[in-house]
């Protein structure tokens, strides 16, 4: 009976072990799988800052390559306006008057053309005469003084300005008077 009852105490030994065996591998498993999905969970992370970091690289980018154009664009302007000036200056002149009909209506024609691919790339001529001063819109050259009031109304232009897509190119230069009487609006 002996070797029965150390075979059944040797048996439960080796049950008992074997469960604590089993208790402490599920516990070493279990932490190994957290850490797993810790990793994966900060791989995740990872994965979704890359994305979101290439999207808004993407935006940047697409802003920049718009912005690029756009000031491109906006030095041709500027120099295509200088071309707009001259043919207005030789369209107002005394001499324009004396060229052969043929020849102001090819001036004509083209200027017209100037204008309208000016217009169609959302250039626009700001408003100024007998409109509130504005500094962002117009450089005063001159100042009437010795007038009543306090409102500062431009009175005269002596370079036409321009807006680009809603953008100041070229500020108006102006003459500007103080008047008491009411404006045309801004």
């Amino acid at each position: 009976m002996c070797d029965s009852n150390e075979q059944t105490e040797s048996e439960e030994r080796t049950d008992a072990l074997s469960s604590e065996d089993l208790q402490q591998q599920v516990k070493e498993l279990s932490e190994e799988l957290e850490r797993k999905e810790q990793t994966i969970q900060d791989y995740l992370d990872t994965m979704r800052r890359i994305q979101a970091d290439f999207e808004n690289y993407k935006k940047r980018t697409e802003r920049e390559i718009d912005s690029i154009t756009t000031y491109a664009n906006e030095r041709l302007i500027l120099k295509l306006l200088e071309t707009k000036d001259n043919f207005e200056r030789v369209l107002a002149s005394d001499g324009a008057k004396n060229l052969p009909d043929e020849y102001l209506k090819g001036f004509t024609m083209i200027y017209n053309q100037l204008c309208k691919i000016l217009s169609e790339e959302e250039v626009q001529q700001i408003e100024c005469l007998n409109k509130r001063f504005d500094p962002t819109l117009h450089e005063a050259l001159v100042m009437e003084e010795g007038t009543e009031g306090d409102e500062e109304i431009v009175s005269d232009e002596f370079v036409k300005g321009y807006t680009y897509k809603d953008k100041v190119i070229r500020h108006a230069k102006v003459k500007v008077r103080k008047d008491s009487q009411h404006y045309e609006g801004e």
